[in-house]
């Protein structure tokens, strides 16, 4: 019974990791397609790390998956403002930060100071 268990949350992963790829390639733009980046992050690896407990038990490899699905929970927000941000300067021309705007510019790049109406 407890393989049947671990298999079906395995599946799921599987499909939920799947449906998510779909939906990437059916969406119109990047920042709908950024929608889909979260259920593999956070809900197929959460199912994966619950499997591995089932599997396992409270050993450490089980400790080292959950730490693993915390970082990935975590790191997918900042993934996916960074990639959102990326996007929108590479659609706006001439894009740059404003006056106060905190932006890491190398020494070479050359930068427009902004006019005041």
């Amino acid at each position: 019974m407890k393989t049947m268990v671990i298999e079906v949350l395995l599946a799921a992963a599987v499909l939920v990791t799947l449906l998510s790829v779909v939906g990437m390639a059916v969406m119109r733009d990047p920042y709908q397609r950024l929608h889909y980046i979260a259920p593999p992050a956070s809900l197929s690896a959460a199912l994966i790390t619950l499997a591995i407990f089932l599997q396992r038990g409270f050993k450490p490899e089980s400790f080292k998956a959950l730490f693993t699905t915390f970082v990935l929970i975590g790191m997918n927000s900042v993934v996916t403002h960074a990639a959102a941000r990326a996007f929108r300067i590479a659609e706006v021309d001439n894009w740059h930060p404003d006056k106060n705007e905190e932006v890491p510019i190398k020494p070479s790049d050359k930068v427009i100071p902004e006019k005041n109406p």
